[in-house]
């Protein structure tokens, strides 16, 4: 019989744990021209991130194709089961994602 051939360890991959939370901080201007900026940084959070605080405090501007965007994430990270929060009251945005109809989406109410 033959000896058992010592094979060499394998590397272990670390697991870095995700946050139990994430604030997404909103720049204060949001407009179409930004766009891209505001989509890496929401790349930027991890799926299974359990809670995420949309940040809209230093927010001043913002279009439709941010109130869509956001709407995007906040449906894809709802459907995973995140908790979605926002931070900082700003009637204009409650106005305007009430025409487009996003209310219920933005509040994370898939």
């Amino acid at each position: 019989m033959k000896p058992l051939r010592k094979m060499p360890p394998r590397a272990r991959r670390a697991s870095v744990p995700l946050p139990d939370s994430v604030v997404v901080a909103l720049p204060a201007d949001c407009t179409l021209g930004n766009i891209g900026a505001l989509r890496d940084l929401l790349c930027e959070v991890k799926a299974g991130v359990p809670n995420i605080t949309l940040d809209l405090r230093r927010l001043e501007r913002f279009d439709t194709a941010t109130l869509q965007l956001l709407a995007a994430f906040t449906r894809d990270h709802a459907a995973r089961g995140a908790n979605l929060l926002t931070c900082g009251n700003r009637p204009a945005w409650d106005e305007a994602a009430a025409l487009l109809g996003l209310t219920a989406t933005l509040e994370g109410r898939v």
